[in-house]
């Protein structure tokens, strides 16, 4: 008796680890073919005009951010949050970050993004920066430079490079493909 209720447990671990492998898979399945809409805005071609560098040199990867489990049963956002990186391969100072949210609900999106300049306002300058999407502000000072921009239910946080001129580049270029 003992044996069989053995071989019944082990059928249904081998059964679930099965469904669990198929369902990982078909999640990077999902993943790989969303990076190509979320990341193509901006081509090695254009990171090679805003970088200096050759498009040869460069090197593209993106990866999802980790949202809180709330915002997922909430459905607050239409995609997963996604970091896109550029980067030259022999000079690492040489790079492009940015993480896109596209929202379910775009007066979701401007709660957030209001809530992103208000945070960076307790902790550094903030410039309003005019004529790109629906608005943009850039907050920098020693510690960090950043722009972020929104339109509709789109949010850009550009990282790097850390000039405000080739973070409005950056953010021109993936806001027009998202």
């Amino acid at each position: 008796m003992q044996l069989k209720r053995l071989l019944q447990l082990m059928t249904l671990s081998v059964f679930f680890l099965t469904v669990g492998l198929l369902c990982t898979n078909l999640t990077s399945m999902a993943v790989k073919t969303n990076d190509a809409n979320r990341c193509g805005g901006i081509t090695l071609e254009n990171a090679a005009a805003i970088l200096a560098a050759s498009p040869d040199d460069l090197r593209k990867s993106s990866s999802p951010m980790m949202v809180s489990p709330d915002d997922l049963q909430k459905k607050i956002y239409k995609t997963p949050p996604y970091t896109c990186r550029i980067r030259s391969k022999s000079n690492f100072l040489k790079s492009i970050a940015y993480v896109t949210y596209v929202y379910n609900d775009p007066g979701q999106a401007f709660r957030d993004f209001n809530k992103m300049k208000e945070g960076f306002e307790s902790a550094s300058r903030v410039d309003v920066v005019p004529g790109i999407g629906d608005g943009a502000f850039w907050a920098g000072d020693k510690r960090f430079q950043r722009m972020v921009a929104i339109k509709g239910g789109i949010i850009i946080d550009v990282s790097a490079p850390t000039d405000p001129n080739l973070q409005k580049r950056v953010i021109r270029l993936a806001l027009d493909k998202l």
